[in-house]
């Protein structure tokens, strides 16, 4: 069972998923920033709870810190020939905090602190239900990234931040917030191409075709052409936390059904039965649309590599149940409505317990494994 520290807010967002209709937008506002502040405290402060919490913690106390430059780190931000393996911002706000004389857990909570802002203010923006957003990101995106690759975490809540620029059309300003999500990750190299994908011309029936070639290439392996510049975006000291960490049983893995083909299916299933709804009453469906399918397609494509198809896609995908479900919930009949929530209720309440018994047990987030500096 995960330790009440997440089991608490997970509570609390369950009964807003209910009851968000009938509250003001204010007090629902306020009661999110209350679980966010749950989740900001069960990150920043746990203690060798998530994936690479031991890698992270030795290379801040006796890694780069002590034997990179601040002229390495310029380098590594110009593109120029340097001998850094790790993202020149995520090392240059290490290399601060700690010549500041701050403990490694005043790096958690910075880093949680960005992913949770700019993930939380996104989704106030553009989710019909940023409640549900939340519910899908904490369960079990939070637990991933926020609580365990945490740099992919931050680079990843940039890229997403960066969609207002995108649908602003300020090319500028997401490419400098690109270079950012790049200081922190190298993968998040893969939102790139967003700008332009939004505004595409496909229907729901092209991106099918697509969704079928992908799935008929997966067995082939065809990123592998692509050779080391694939492999050149998952550093390995994360590529080993991650494996010992996540299992194919819940995610999907070198073509072995899993949890992420059962999440696609029911992406693609909604788009089915509510695409006419989503493009006469959703704002920006059309965009979310395109790149929720081309991340499934990525993820097919990518499907023979645990670490590519998992991680990769993962932002796109992720606008599906963060903006377009949301969208379509609130734009259909109240039986419908009530359909849609009841399903999710028991959908994200199953996930919780498949995740306890598995993933949440080899990263320390059960109630007997899980410690916190704040009260240890």
């Amino acid at each position: 069972m995960l330790h009440p520290i997440f089991l608490f807010p997970f509570a609390i967002l369950l009964f807003l998923l209910f009851k968000a209709d009938s509250l003001k937008d204010k007090d629902t506002k306020y009661i999110l920033y209350f679980v966010l502040f749950i989740l900001l405290v069960a990150a920043g402060g746990r203690d060798n709870v998530g994936a690479d919490f031991p890698v992270y913690k030795s290379m801040y106390n006796g890694g780069f810190t002590l034997y990179t430059t601040y002229m390495d780190i310029w380098r590594k931000a110009t593109f120029q020939p340097n001998s850094m393996e790790i993202e020149w911002l995520y090392v240059l706000i290490n290399r601060i905090l700690y010549e500041l004389g701050f403990p490694f857990y005043v790096l958690t909570f910075v880093m949680a602190a960005i992913s949770l802002t700019l993930t939380y203010k996104i989704m106030e923006k553009y989710s019909y239900y940023p409640t549900f957003s939340i519910l899908y990101f904490f369960m079990p995106v939070y637990f991933i990234v926020t609580c365990g690759h945490m740099r992919q975490g931050v680079g990843g809540a940039i890229v997403v931040y960066s969609i207002f620029y995108i649908f602003e059309r300020k090319p500028w300003k997401f490419l400098f917030l690109m270079f950012l999500a790049l200081g922190f990750h190298k993968s998040t190299i893969i939102f790139l191409p967003a700008y332009w994908l939004v505004r595409l011309p496909f229907s729901l029936k092209h991106w099918l075709v697509l969704l079928i070639i992908s799935i008929a290439l997966a067995p082939f392996q065809v990123y592998r052409i692509f050779g080391d510049a694939m492999a050149s975006i998952t550093p390995q000291d994360v590529a080993n936390g991650y494996t010992g960490y996540n299992t194919d049983k819940y995610y999907g893995n070198e073509m072995q059904t899993g949890f992420s083909d059962i999440m696609n299916v029911l992406l693609v299933v909604i788009l089915l039965l509510y695409d006419k709804v989503g493009e006469k009453k959703v704002y920006y469906y059309e965009y979310f649309r395109n790149l929720t399918l081309f991340g499934i397609c990525l993820f097919y494509i990518l499907r023979g590599n645990q670490i590519f198809a998992t991680r990769l896609p993962g932002v796109y995908i992720g606008m599906g149940f963060s903006f377009i479900i949301p969208g379509i919930m609130s734009n259909v009949s109240f039986n419908t409505k009530m359909m849609f929530k009841s399903f999710f209720f028991v959908f994200f309440i199953v996930f919780c317990v498949l995740f306890s018994r598995g993933n949440a047990k080899r990263g320390n987030f059960t109630y007997d494994k899980y410690n916190n500096i704040l009260w240890k």
